[in-house]
């Protein structure tokens, strides 16, 4: 293993529209030379590092929010390219086939998404006897890289990506004064609302051994008290 040496920059701005808008942009760029990542490999899942001689990663990020009284809101969009070339240690993890390529192409980073998403709104109000909250929430992501097969049917790793996803989430607050310093509180949460089932990793990918998969519908709850 090879320490990572990078140069990164980055700029970004933040404007405020007036009437509780805001929005912000910020852009980076990262080069580096022994790039560093790790996998999981064979049978054993157990995270393996390695280097690339290159590594480039760069992208965008555009953020925006909305508060008014007890009302808020956001949403997070942003575009990412996460690239590597020439495996420069432990070459013994990977095919024959794999290495050359990677020797002479840039390939994408198993962790790169191309974009992912995010966003919400909230509402909390204030009664006689205590606070009470709703929130929701989504994530989208347009999906981590796999292996792709060329025209020839050779492999391109990190070619491809698996299907794009998306969940919504669920929750409310509440809280009950029985004195000046004496509160319970209770919260409930649903997350993936519609109990869709997504793939993260196909198994295909540099360094994915086995597939994954993202959390089915959950529910959580919680009582608290403070005094």
């Amino acid at each position: 293993m090879k320490a990572e040496r990078a140069d990164y920059f980055d700029a970004g701005v933040t404007q405020q529209l007036g009437g509780g808008f805001q929005v912000g942009l910020d852009g980076y760029y990262k080069s580096a030379r022994q790039q560093l990542d790790d996998g999981l490999f064979g049978q054993t899942l157990i995270l393996s590092a390695f280097n690339y001689a290159e590594g480039r990663i760069y992208g965008l990020e555009l953020t925006g929010s909305y508060t008014k009284d007890g009302f808020s809101s956001y949403v997070n969009l942003a575009h990412s390219v996460g690239q590597g070339k020439n495996w420069s240690s432990s070459q013994f993890l990977f095919g024959a086939d794999d290495l050359n390529y990677v020797q002479h192409h840039w390939i994408h980073l198993d962790h790169d998404q191309a974009l992912s998403g995010s966003g919400g709104a909230s509402y909390h109000w204030t009664d006689p006897h205590g606070d009470t909250q709703i929130s929701v929430d989504a994530i989208y992501g347009s999906g981590l890289r796999k292996g792709a097969t060329a025209a020839d049917g050779s492999n391109i790793p990190n070619g491809a990506t698996v299907p794009s996803y998306y969940t919504i989430n669920l929750g409310a607050s509440k809280s009950f004064k029985l004195s000046q310093n004496r509160v319970w509180s209770v919260r409930l949460d649903v997350v993936n609302l519609a109990d869709k089932s997504y793939e993260l990793r196909d198994g295909s990918g540099v360094g994915v051994g086995a597939a994954q998969y993202g959390m089915r519908r959950g529910v959580f709850g919680s009582i608290g008290f403070a005094y």
